[in-house]
């Protein structure tokens, strides 16, 4: 059997410049996925690569064949995969499915491959929920011509659709049934912020844990951040069409093109670019109320992680 690794980047901490920059490329890794640009479903390497994982992955609520998958996995698999390489698949959804179907990934993960890993990068909320909510905007931009949201006002309607606010950035639950699951040593967490001001120290965990060459890791990713945040011209732009009756009507006949360009939107490749000088990326000033808030609902799992990983959440400022 050849270990797996499963990497569940959740949203807004750098996921898509490891999976287009580094793991689509890294000579090391046998990349199932999330592929960019990919015509098979979930972004699969191909269509049997799809088959394969689906009741592994994502249809956790049904049976599965465990003679099927483990004959597919030495027949069909493991002839593709390089004596150097490891197997590795990267979806951000896995993040977000609930404990009991990421429960059953990880058991039925573990029963077909053997020895499993997993990795996962997390991020203070204080600063990930503001992003969250700023890639909202940006998904969005296309129906603008709906009442504009407010952070506080997306928030409490996520709140509403998870079942609290802690839900909306859980990372524990997926941390601690991967550790009771698969064993401590087999799960690497890592934190975004590290990413952020020692990236290099940070792809060298990362390349440590996976146990490929961190060199080749570290070139690939240079330079390479995807998904920059909308620029405070354009969120003041959306804010003014939509609080404008006029501009509503206007934006609602409006084809695509025009609606951007409206903006001072340009998507290009994923980056976020602007047309107005000394424009600076959008951000959002939580009031002290809304930090509390976060703070309370963050301190538990916080700590939980400090006590049992010895991660250092202080550093950054982790509600603590």
């Amino acid at each position: 059997m050849s270990c797996f690794t499963l990497h569940i980047g959740f949203s807004k901490t750098g996921t898509t410049t490891l999976q287009r920059s580094v793991f689509q490329h890294h000579p090391q890794i046998y990349y199932l996925g999330k592929i960019y640009k990919s015509q098979h479903a979930r972004q699969c390497l191909s269509a049997d690569i799809y088959d394969f994982l689906t009741p592994l992955l994502w249809t956790t609520n049904e049976p599965y064949n465990r003679e099927l998958s483990n004959k597919f996995l030495k027949d069909k698999l493991l002839p593709r995969v390089e004596p150097d390489q490891m197997i590795l698949g990267s979806w951000e959804g896995l993040g977000q499915q609930g404990g009991e179907s990421f429960l059953k990934s990880m058991i039925r993960l573990k029963d077909v491959f053997g020895q499993c890993k997993l990795l996962i990068t997390i991020r203070n909320p204080i600063t990930r929920l503001p992003s969250l909510y700023l890639q909202h905007l940006r998904g969005n931009q296309k129906q603008l011509a709906d009442k504009f949201v407010t952070f506080e006002k997306w928030l409490s309607n996520q709140e509403a659709k998870l079942g609290g606010l802690k839900q909306i950035f859980d990372y524990r639950t997926y941390i601690e049934l991967a550790i009771n699951t698969l064993g401590s040593k087999n799960v690497g967490v890592f934190l975004y912020e590290q990413f952020d001001s020692e990236p290099e120290k940070y792809l060298c965990g990362i390349s440590h844990f996976l146990d490929i060459d961190s060199s080749v890791v570290i070139k690939l990713a240079e330079g390479q951040r995807h998904h920059t945040r909308l620029f405070t011209s354009q969120v003041n732009k959306m804010e003014a069409i939509n609080t404008s009756l006029i501009g509503r009507l206007l934006w609602r006949i409006s084809s695509s093109t025009k609606k951007k360009r409206s903006i001072g939107f340009s998507d290009n490749e994923g980056i976020i670019e602007t047309k107005v000088d000394h424009d600076l990326p959008a951000s959002i000033d939580l009031s002290s109320e809304m930090l509390q808030l976060i703070s309370k609902a963050a301190q538990d799992d916080n700590r939980w992680l400090v006590e049992n990983l010895s991660l250092d959440l202080a550093e950054y400022d982790y509600p603590l």
